[in-house]
């Protein structure tokens, strides 16, 4: 059966797509939380799957990259930091476009233990936990024992009602939250304010405007401030030379580094550590 928008019960899936599938076969703890099936998926090449007025409700927290998904007529783009909500009998299809997709997903049963599901209106939201949630279930997919799954299950729970029960934020605030975080995970990268813009798909100009908005600071200022802080961290808490530390927040020239660092904090790199950060 196929739908006039082309949604039908459809799964198509290369070979350069892998998936573990986390069942309660595997881990049986699961049933008490109303899990039908869940897994992790890191998805290449080809990948369609449509779903006619599924009996579960259907979740997909994107952890990397982005896809499309069709639902209610409209086709949207979910990408990192966000979560496809699809309840019950919503008919949608998924297809990869983009060049990669990582994601963790479940089939929740449609019982009273997720009627908090209901809290989340159909379509893609901002969500702050996916990565807990994708680390989670990989623990799960390889862990034999019980006893020390115990602790995960409780987290999974936690974080699964999390979602349901968040304050929501506005899409602007999610994707600055988001770009903050993967500044933080590479401030040794030559970022610019345009590849600070692509990473979020803003314009550069309106990237300035936001940055300015919310933090007062340009995009610049914000990443020096950032990079700033996390020499401060290294400088007091790390063995490492100077040298090393300039480069590991994104300055070759250890010299500018020592520069910019006496002219955000008042004191050179050197005395700052003999100071132990006071």
């Amino acid at each position: 059966m196929v739908l006039a928008n082309n949604i039908g019960d459809i799964l198509e899936i290369g070979e350069a797509c892998k998936e573990r599938f986390v069942d309660c076969e595997k881990v049986p703890e699961l049933e008490s939380l109303n899990i039908h099936l869940s897994g992790i998926s890191h998805l290449r090449g080809h990948y369609k799957v449509g779903r006619i007025s599924p009996y579960t409700h259907s979740l997909f927290y994107c952890n990397d990259g982005e896809i499309s998904v069709t639902m209610n007529q409209q086709t949207l783009i979910a990408r990192k930091g966000q979560i496809i909500v699809i309840p019950a009998g919503q008919s949608f299809l998924l297809e990869l476009q983009a060049d990669y997709w990582e994601m963790a997903w479940f089939a929740l049963d449609d019982t009273a233990n997720w009627q908090s599901f209901h809290n989340l209106a159909p379509g893609i939201h901002s969500c702050a936990n996916g990565k807990q949630i994708f680390h989670l279930l990989g623990h799960l997919y390889y862990e034999s024992s019980a006893e020390l799954r115990a602790p995960s299950i409780k987290l999974l729970a936690h974080y699964l009602n999390q979602t349901f029960n968040a304050t929501p934020i506005s899409e602007e605030i999610a994707k600055l939250k988001q770009l903050r975080r993967d500044i933080e995970k590479s401030l040794h990268y030559d970022w610019t304010v345009e590849t600070m813009a692509q990473t979020i798909h803003y314009s550069s100009p309106h990237l300035h405007k936001l940055f300015k908005r919310h933090f007062q600071l340009s995009p610049i200022q914000y990443l020096i401030k950032l990079r700033m802080q996390r020499a401060k961290y290294l400088l007091t808490n790390s063995q490492w030379s100077i040298q090393q530390i300039a480069e590991q927040v994104g300055y070759s020239d250890v010299f500018n580094f020592a520069k910019r660092f006496k002219k955000s904090v008042g004191l050179a790199p050197g005395q700052y550590r003999k100071s132990g950060g006071l």
